[in-house]
């Protein structure tokens, strides 16, 4: 199956989980899993969140990504990828100037 983000309609996001700032996502969703294909805009952030009864990876296309794991703060750059497992807490920021670009996994779990 291919997924053609071009395709699917970007929504703007303010304030992502209790966040700051301006995320853009296109998302495929079905029964499995959430995919999502998301901008970052200088100086936004989530809101620290909860993977309960799901984890996430975050892949980083193009930037960089702070991201608070539990107690430790991590920066993600391209190529890397960060993995919140289930149970786990994270929230995650832009610190730099320019846009991050990041492909985002949520399956869900039975």
């Amino acid at each position: 199956m291919v997924i053609d983000f071009d395709k699917i309609t970007e929504e703007h996001i303010e304030a992502f989980k209790g966040g700051e700032g301006k995320l853009d996502m296109r998302a495929f969703v079905d029964e499995q899993a959430r995919i999502m294909y998301s901008t970052l805009r200088p100086g936004a952030s989530s809101g620290k969140h909860q993977h309960a009864g799901s984890f996430e990876v975050m892949y980083v296309i193009s930037g960089e990504l702070t991201v608070h794991y539990d107690d430790t703060t991590e920066v993600v750059r391209v190529g890397q990828l960060h993995y919140c497992p289930e149970s786990h807490f994270h929230w995650f920021e832009n610190c730099t100037d320019h846009d991050v670009v990041y492909l985002a996994i949520v399956p869900t779990l039975r």
